[in-house]
């Protein structure tokens, strides 16, 4: 007889691959313009990175500026009862001693009256100047101490 010729195995029917991600996006149209710059521009400018030396001159200013500021304190907490008051307030204050009649020496006319050289004096306790004062024609040099830290003063006699 009569043979059939071999069936071969139907194969399924084949179903088309999806697409890859790739395919089913559409490619962007990419403007060449947009990412240039207008003609005049400066280009941005990017940080480079820090190195470690840069980082080291950053602490080195920064402990720079603390041992600064902490030498500024303790200057002033150390010489913070240094008081200084204005040659002009020691001489005023020298002629009132001088001229008042009552409480001071009662010397009339005081043509001039110079303290200090000009300076301002330190007025620490036990500080002292003198002063040059021209009491009726006559020259006379007169001794000031400081009695606190405060300012207060005592006026010698004229000499």
């Amino acid at each position: 007889g009569y043979a059939p010729p071999p069936q071969r195995p139907v194969p399924p029917p084949r179903r088309p691959a999806p697409p890859s991600p790739q395919a089913q996006r559409p490619k962007p149209v990419i403007d060449p313009n947009r990412y240039q710059l207008p003609p005049g521009t400066p280009a941005p400018h990017r940080a480079a990175p820090q190195s470690a030396d840069g980082r080291k001159w950053l602490i080195v200013g920064a402990a720079a500026i603390a041992v600064l500021v902490a030498g500024i304190g303790v200057w002033q907490f150390a010489f913070r009862d240094a008081t200084v008051i204005r040659v002009e307030q020691a001489e005023d204050g020298v002629r009132q001693i001088l001229s008042d009649p009552i409480n001071g020496y009662g010397a009339n006319n005081i043509s001039a009256l110079r303290c200090n050289g000009g300076k301002d004096p330190s007025a620490a306790k036990g500080d002292s100047f003198t002063c040059a004062v021209e009491i009726d024609g006559a020259i006379r040099q007169v001794y000031v101490e400081f009695q606190d830290d405060k300012g207060t003063f005592a006026v010698d006699g004229p000499r």
